[in-house]
This record gives C-alpha cells, structure tokens and sequence, in this order.
C-alpha cells in the first residue's frame, strides 16, 4: 500500500555523514549523473514523486534503473556501469542508496527530487573535501567557488558564453576548466556542472548556492563559543580538548564575550548547541515555576 500522510511537504534532505568515512568526488559525480537521468525522464520523475505509489516501490525502480546492468539507455548505462566498477556491488553504493533515501521521502513535486539529489551531490563534494584536508580543504573549496563566481560576475563576455544556447555542456564545461587551471576536484567539478547542467538558474547564482552548501557543512568544524567573560590560555586549551574529543576532530574556535550570560558559556557547533550559560538555566527555572 501506499503511504498516506498528513505531514506538510518539507525540502527532501539526506544525512550525508553515514557515508562521510567514504565520501569521494566520485561519488558526487555519480549522483549528478543520476539526476541528469531523472532529470531528462519525465516519465521517470513522475514515478519517483508519486505519492499513490509505495515509498519501497520507488526505491525498488531507483535500484533496478541503477544497479542493473541490462536493457539501459547509453546514460543509464554508464552511470550504472560506474557503480559497478567502483564497488562491485550496487547495494552498496553510497549514490544509490542516497537517492533511494530520498525518493523515500514525499516530494512536493518533480522538481523537489531533482533539488534535493542536486543538494545532496554538492554536499558530498564538500564532504570529499573534508575527508581530504579538513577544515582547510573546504574553506579552499569555498575561495574557488567564491572566486569563479567574481570573475564570471566582471566578465559581460564570459557571461555571454555561458548563456549562448547554441554552445553545448561540453564546451561550457571546458570554459569553466579554463579559467580555474589550478581547481581542486571539487571546484572542478562543481564550477562545471554550474555552468553545464544549471537546471533554468544562472550559472553564478547556481555557484553561490553551492558554495552555501559548502560553507554550512564548513560550519561543523567551527565551535562558536559565547561566555560570560574572558577565558585564559589554560581554560581555552582544555574547552578545546573537550570539544575535540566529543566532535573527534580539531576544530576551530571562535570566542565572544557576552557579559549579560551572567555565567558560564554557550557553545555552538554546526546547527547542535550546548547551552550552559547562568542566563539559559534561569530561563529554564522560570520555565518550570511558571514565571
């Protein structure tokens, strides 16, 4: 049967972290390609993102369409081919088990899946990074994208190229290559698919979502510490320790000082925050009484 919900739609997400000990650019490539699938399939999107059919019914169709490798359009083909040849065994493959978490979901509509693997792809670019070089790689992802963004910004005649309809991806995408020589895989491979595949955005635009993306999971290397006053070198280092072994890698502090915490600090890291601030437990206390 098909499941019914009452639940209001909401922006379909993925936990990109369950495959973070394996996330490669390969990866993200390989979920692109599955959205250009989907994508050029109206028929296809149409049956990922109908509510009347069951959530493990679409899964099923992502994995016949993806892990199998017969009866296959040439794209269908060598996305699949792809699966097979990085791990051997499609059940598990970080792209398709993403997508199929994500057609688990109601869309809204056709578009929303599109929106939501297109995300997830572009996360898994910055997760690459991260598994790279850390905090480093992914603030060097964001200066690359940040920075394509500017020169295609001052460029009419760039801007121009990218919009021209009679120029093909390839071509768009070789463009892209050529003004970022020195690109990471990542920025290689988000740039490109901006200015290639930009799903009706405009290739800057497109750039500066993606480097949001990235620059929100930056955000989980960065623990941004509000106290009520000024810690010492010796308190610093063991907040730091701390932190470190519960988040297990070497994050970066931020500290401000707010005087009317009263006591005590808050730490945020990411979206979690751990609130231990004087003015939170009153807030708390008169929660409880009533006040």
């Amino acid at each position: 049967m098909a499941e019914a919900s009452n639940e209001p739609y909401r922006p379909l997400t993925v936990d990109i972290d369950r495959w973070a000990s394996e996330a490669h650019v390969e990866t993200a490539k390989q979920l692109f390609g599955m959205l250009d699938v989907i994508d050029g399939n109206g028929a296809l999107r149409r049956a990922l993102t109908d509510p009347s059919r069951a959530a493990d019914d679409r899964v099923k169709l992502v994995r016949k369409l993806f892990g199998e490798r017969t009866h296959k359009s040439d794209t269908v083909e060598a996305v699949s081919g792809f699966v097979h040849r990085l791990l051997g065994n499609e059940e598990h493959d970080p792209a398709i088990e993403i997508v199929s978490e994500l057609v688990k979901q109601r869309s809204a509509n056709e578009r929303q899946l599109g929106d939501g693997i297109e995300r997830a792809a572009v996360t898994m670019a910055a997760a690459s990074a991260e598994h790279r070089g850390g905090l480093d790689a992914m603030e060097s992802l964001v200066d690359e994208l940040i920075q394509f963004k500017n020169t295609v910004d001052h460029s009419e005649e760039i801007q121009g190229a990218f919009a021209d309809s009679r120029a093909s991806a390839d071509a768009k995408a070789r463009l892209a290559s050529r003004l970022m020589p020195n690109a990471s895989e990542e920025g290689a491979l988000l740039t490109q698919r901006a200015v290639s595949e930009p799903r009706g955005a405009l290739p800057g635009r497109l750039i500066e979502r993606f480097a949001e993306v990235v620059a929100d999971r930056q955000q989980r290397w960065i623990a941004r510490i509000v106290t009520s006053r000024p810690l010492n070198h010796e308190q610093l280092e063991k907040l730091r320790q701390s932190l470190n072994s519960l988040y297990a890698r070497d994050l970066k502090l931020a500290v401000e000082v707010d005087p009317s915490l009263i006591g005590g600090l808050r730490v945020q890291v990411g979206e979690e925050v751990i609130d231990g601030s004087v003015t939170h437990r009153l807030g708390q206390l008169q929660q409880r009484i009533g006040a």
